[in-house]
């Protein structure tokens, strides 16, 4: 039994949270065991965040192309189009947590893709791989945290 306690003091948990305009799209809590300070600051962090929204706009551009061919007569017999001119862009924005405390968040647009495939975004299918890799980022002491000789 004071084994479990013991496994349980090196225990951090955070959360992962995909919002648009406010709105959650993904909200995962995850814990991690044996969690380095120094890794919510590392250069390891920021472009595994980037490379997250990277891969979230890879897919939406992949599925606007879809549905923009799936829907070409339509869209192109439709006498009102849409412009994105003049109305508020709505953007993504992903955010790491510990407790309350954003320690890295990443926007990045939403406007640019079709209102039907941008209210229908879904990570679940990478999300245990995220999850994964993000409890290793901030559990490992080997990480770049110095930038153009500065320290993170």
């Amino acid at each position: 039994m004071s084994r479990d306690y013991q496994n349980q003091d090196n225990i951090t948990k955070f959360e992962f949270l995909l919002s648009l305009e406010g709105h959650i799209v993904c909200q995962r809590f995850f814990n991690v065991r044996d969690h380095i300070d120094q890794a919510r600051r590392c250069l390891d962090l920021h472009y595994y965040v980037k490379n997250i929204c990277e891969d979230i706009t890879e897919d939406l551009k992949i599925k606007s192309s879809n549905y923009l061919c799936e829907n070409q007569n339509y869209i192109l017999n439709s006498e009102s189009v849409e412009s994105v001119e003049g109305k508020e862009k709505e953007h993504f924005l992903l955010e790491i947590k510990l407790g309350d405390e954003v320690f890295i968040q990443r926007i990045f647009p939403a406007y640019c893709y079709h209102p039907k495939v941008r209210y229908t975004v879904d990570i679940r299918p990478r999300l245990k791989t995220i999850l994964s890799n993000l409890t290793d980022i901030l559990s490992t002491e080997e990480l770049e945290s110095k930038y153009l000789q500065h320290e993170l």
